[in-house]
């Protein structure tokens, strides 16, 4: 998430709890309504708090459009780029998950596989989830499979940057 979305989403939070408790101490009596009802007297009196309260009410209103937005346009960018002499290539983290995950199931002793990718400018982390047989070695097992995913990372999806594979073996068969 970008800087100026986070401060969005901060004013955004930020305004909504503000308005929220304060609705909320008006309907329990805790803040009069008198009070309330001689501030937008005042606002409604002073030009330039009226113009200052307008762009404020504005921004709110576009920020409550832009927000839902913004998250809809952003699921769609996790994707890792790779570089080809004839033009970029854009590859879905989740098609790689699901890549990783059918070739980990293929590697004897691993019975269910979950993925998950983290990439950046630097390379690509890979975190598997698993359950896997306990019958052979289980470091082996995990060494092998690591091995497997970085070469098939390496060779058939062009990802030449895998740093780091962690794996989480969460049952034993």
């Amino acid at each position: 998430m970008q800087t100026y979305q986070k401060v969005l989403w901060a004013a955004g939070i930020c305004a909504l709890a503000f308005l929220s408790l304060m609705g909320f101490l008006i309907v329990m009596g805790l803040f009069p309504k008198v009070l309330i009802f001689g501030m937008l007297t005042t606002v409604d009196q002073v030009l330039r708090i009226r113009l200052a309260s307008a762009a404020i009410f504005i921004f709110l209103f576009g920020l409550s459009l832009y927000l839902p937005f913004s998250m809809q346009r952003g699921a769609g960018k996790s994707v890792i780029y790779l570089k080809n002499p004839l033009g970029a290539i854009e590859i879905s983290q989740r098609a790689i998950c699901e890549f990783i995950e059918r070739v980990g199931k293929q590697v004897e002793g691993v019975e269910d596989i979950k993925a998950a990718i983290k990439s950046d400018e630097e390379g690509v982390d890979a975190f598997l989830t698993l359950s896997a047989k306990a019958e052979g070695e289980v470091p082996r097992l995990i060494d092998e499979l690591q091995t497997v995913i970085k070469n098939y990372l390496a060779h058939t999806l062009g990802i030449e940057n895998v740093r780091e594979i962690k794996v989480k073996v969460t049952k034993l068969l």
